[in-house]
């Protein structure tokens, strides 16, 4: 037996046909799920793209114990275990994040295969390049006190992040230089000259669809974006992490929304390349496909986004949280599940497939194959998510919690993207096992209760009018920490 997984970045799970998405065109992924189990209610417990790639590949929680964080001499990963199992493995990815030295993330791979030049790589900055950066980047700066500064950081490194991008895109000539294109068809020659005499492993992890937004229509003066014709304004394809409010106009938050749907529907033809090599290859029937992103985005106003734009800190509101999850498996009908999942189930998934799940004893996630089979309704009554040092939320039937761990942080520095903090300097605080128990009760004025039925989308907080609610959730959030914290 055979296991792939396909981790796409930053992909919003209500931006799939799958999910019921109306109008986005993504009927690659969408076959997969007709073929598959489709997760309805899939979480990242701790966002964003490395704490939620440890949880995948440790089956442990991150978000009690830390951010983002180099897979350490305790840490057992799926390569770990695999490489005692004479499995061949491979990670093919231009996720730069997980390829920074001090993080790890190839540790095991028999074969790795990186793509350079996304965020935090400035491998092409030296490079000189034809492409002036100000035509896409819109900089903010508002006078307001204890946020223009912080504003002013984000928009410069933005426009760095075009800088160190630009040199290399300006060399792009059609869509098989697209960092997707280049990902997927590494994935199909692995697939296509792999050692047929033995099973396989294959990581296939995708930056894109994260921004920057730049889908074939900004760059070729003969097409428009499919999903906003009739836009004729500037093109921002790396928009600043912040308030879209007197920053953005109503017409440019559209289009930046529209560039990240083209964005999709273009992995989504990549995507569908390999799944179709898949089948040519007659691998459907003997291997486990596994498809998700690790987080989603707020995209603006709304429901898009609670008024941000990108994934600034603290919030884990669900358009960030709620991810798509699909598995096919090769002996479970097609299906959709309701029960809570999360990223921590990953991996104990995987190796229960595999056969080998006596080795995964420090996993703390949940085996999915009974759901997948049938077998049970359900393996979880909620589901966490959050950021470390920052917010723990509880996801329930009925309601999503949301609690501040440090309200200082929160109103310090609502903004801070990880741009802003150079790689997220406040993860080496622990200050997150302060409270003691009984503290819990009393509600921070920041914390949030949403009806989920009613309001999917959180633009209704309760607090005030439920406490109640809110104080039991607590309760139950603390209690299942404190679960985890000593299983530590």
């Amino acid at each position: 037996m055979n296991v792939v997984v396909i981790v796409a970045d930053t992909w919003q799970f209500n931006y799939l046909g799958c999910y019921g998405n109306s109008w986005i065109n993504t009927p690659n992924i969408d076959r997969l799920a007709g073929m598959s189990t489709v997760f309805e209610n899939a979480y990242a417990e701790g966002c964003p793209t490395v704490p939620t790639r440890r949880a995948l590949m440790t089956g442990r929680y991150t978000l009690p114990y830390g951010g983002w964080m180099p897979l350490g001499t305790r840490d057992q990963t799926l390569t770990d275990i695999m490489w005692h199992e004479a499995i061949r493995t491979a990670l093919i990815y231009d996720t730069s994040p997980m390829h920074l030295p001090r993080f790890g993330y190839g540790r095991g791979f028999d074969t790795v295969r990186f793509f350079r030049g996304q965020e935090f790589d400035h491998f092409y900055s030296h490079d000189q390049c034809n492409l002036d950066p100000d035509r896409f980047h819109k900089p903010v700066y508002r006078d307001v006190p204890g946020k223009g500064r912080e504003e002013l950081l984000a928009s410069r490194y933005c426009r760095q992040e075009l800088l160190d991008y630009l040199p290399q895109r300006q060399h792009w000539r059609g869509e098989e230089d697209q960092m997707v294109a280049r990902v997927a068809g590494e994935a199909i020659a692995y697939l296509q000259q792999r050692d047929k005499s033995r099973p396989f492993f294959l990581w296939i992890d995708s930056f894109d669809p994260h921004e920057p937004w730049d889908p074939p229509s900004v760059w070729d003066p003969d097409l428009c974006c499919p999903y906003d014709p009739e836009y004729t304004g500037m093109e921002i394809i790396n928009p600043v992490p912040t308030y879209a409010e007197g920053y953005l106009t109503e017409a440019e938050e559209h289009h930046i929304r529209m560039l990240y749907a083209e964005k999709i529907t273009l992995v989504d033809k990549w995507l569908g390349k390999v799944l179709d090599t898949l089948a040519q290859e007659r691998l459907m029937d003997d291997t486990l496909v596994v498809f998700l992103s690790d987080h989603g985005q707020p995209l603006g106003r709304g429901v898009h986004g609670h008024g941000i734009m990108r994934k600034c800190r603290p919030w884990p509101y669900e358009e960030l949280v709620h991810i798509p999850l699909i598995i096919h498996c090769p002996d479970a009908a097609p299906r959709r599940v309701a029960s809570f999942v999360q990223t921590v189930d990953i991996a104990p998934t995987i190796l229960s497939f595999l056969g080998i799940t006596e080795r995964g004893a420090r996993m703390q996630g949940k085996n999915l194959l009974p759901l997948i089979r049938g077998e049970k309704d359900s393996v979880r009554d909620f589901a966490i998510a959050g950021y470390y040092n920052f917010s723990w939320s509880m996801i329930t039937e009925d309601w999503s919690y949301i609690h501040w761990l440090e309200e200082k942080h929160f109103k310090e520095n609502p903004l801070k993207a990880a741009a802003a903090v150079g790689l997220h300097d406040y993860q080496e605080n622990t200050h997150v096992w302060t409270c003691t128990p009984g503290s819990e009760a009393q509600l921070p004025r920041s914390d949030e209760l949403y009806d989920r039925r009613k309001d999917p989308f959180q633009q209704d907080n309760l607090l005030g009018a439920d406490s109640g609610t809110a104080t039991d959730l607590n309760r139950m959030l603390f209690d299942f920490m404190r679960s985890l914290k000593a299983e530590e």
